[in-house]
């Protein structure tokens, strides 16, 4: 019995590492600013909101085999895992910029494990979702919707959408051709389509839930657009669910939610501390690009576009670097989190690799986009 549970442990540990590690952090901020109501202030509810909805939304669609259906008319057209895999990176860097990066991330890659898992190596898995992990951040940098801090450099900064679009074109553009070539660390395997029965047979029988589902969805979105408030997304989200099907808030990634939370109040913190803003303050003149890529690894990109702002007038190095900032570690982008938790929770996940491949990958497309910055001259 003490085996048993001891491995559960372990196996507990593995799985949600990136948690224990938030709440300790947490916990350690926490010595260094006194607990106040600034932390509610820290946490951004509607981040939170918007996790639960799209989590419980693709469980929603998981569960009457919409995956298969997409699954099914995806291998019609590409036939082999290359092209395949190709497809999903590409979805992910082009939808990022209009949907966010995790929205795109939470969509597309539990849908690319689902469908072409079971003819990936592990190895070829890891890197499928990481490669899908850099295409959603730095596509998502090309439009000032696409994340939160280019929305903030846009607005803040009054910004002109010339100005924003010509600055992040070629960033945007090397992206795209290192992110489409990489393509070939993909086998040419063919994919054997797992649908024994009609596609459309499944819709019909269905056809219902893919109604509400869809309708869900859309209305996220709009929440994403700031068009729908969060609270009102997350309520109706709620009662629909219970009446549809209540089992689905059993597969809400609830650990991820808390690793958001932990991570809000850590970078809070880190934030609110003198010798941090007077660290920055000291070295962000004339070298934005580069510092706020460096605090990014260490608070994300959003909270260091914010602490950066009061620092520096120059917006287009500013709104550079805290993009190419994204890249790097697991926490400079907290979309990462996102794909990370969906790997982690696959069977046979591997975290000691994903964590090794996560940081081989981010570290070369940030060293190949940092060599266009030098390149470019600006």
């Amino acid at each position: 019995m003490l085996y048993i549970v001891k491995d559960k442990f372990i196996n507990y540990i593995k799985k949600d590492f990136v948690l224990i590690i938030a709440i300790m952090l947490a916990i350690a901020s926490c010595f260094l600013v006194p607990i106040s109501k600034k932390y509610i202030d820290y946490i951004d509810f509607r981040v939170l909101s918007l996790l639960f909805c799209l989590m419980i939304i693709v469980a929603g669609f998981r569960s009457v085999s919409f995956f298969d259906i997409l699954s099914h008319k995806l291998f019609q057209l590409t036939h082999t895992v290359r092209s395949s895999a190709l497809v999903f990176i590409l979805l992910c860097y082009f939808t990022s910029m209009i949907i966010t990066n995790d929205v795109a991330l939470i969509l597309f890659v539990p849908f690319s494990i689902y469908s072409i898992k079971n003819v990936l190596s592990h190895r070829h898995l890891i890197f499928l979702i990481v490669l899908e992990t850099i295409a959603a951040n730095l596509g998502s940098m090309f439009t000032p919707i696409g994340n939160p801090q280019n929305l903030f450099i846009f607005t803040n900064f009054k910004m002109s959408a010339m100005t924003f679009f010509t600055t992040m074109f070629p960033y945007s553009a090397i992206s795209l051709v290192i992110l489409m070539s990489s393509s070939i660390l993909f086998p040419k395997t063919v994919i054997e389509d797992k649908i024994t029965k009609n596609s459309d047979g499944i819709f019909k029988d269905n056809l219902n839930k893919y109604i509400c589902f869809t309708a869900l969805f859309i209305l996220t979105i709009t929440t994403v657009a700031r068009i729908t408030p969060a609270l009102v997304s997350f309520m109706v989200c709620v009662i629909v669910i219970t009446f549809i099907d209540p089992k689905l808030f059993r597969l809400v990634d609830y650990s991820l939610i808390f690793t958001f939370t932990a991570l809000f109040i850590f970078v809070g913190n880190m934030g609110q501390i003198t010798i941090v803003q007077n660290a920055i303050g000291d070295v962000v003149t004339d070298n934005e690009v580069l510092v706020s890529i460096f605090s990014s690894q260490f608070i994300s990109n959003v909270p260091a576009t914010l602490l950066l702002s009061n620092f520096t007038n120059n917006a287009t190095s500013l709104l550079i670097g805290v993009n190419l900032g994204g890249l790097g570690t697991m926490i400079a982008s907290m979309a990462s989190l996102i794909s990370y938790k969906i790997y982690a929770n696959e069977n046979d996940s591997t975290i000691f690799s994903y964590f090794l491949w996560f940081s081989i990958f981010n570290i070369a497309f940030l060293a190949l986009l940092l060599l266009a910055y030098v390149s470019l001259g600006k």
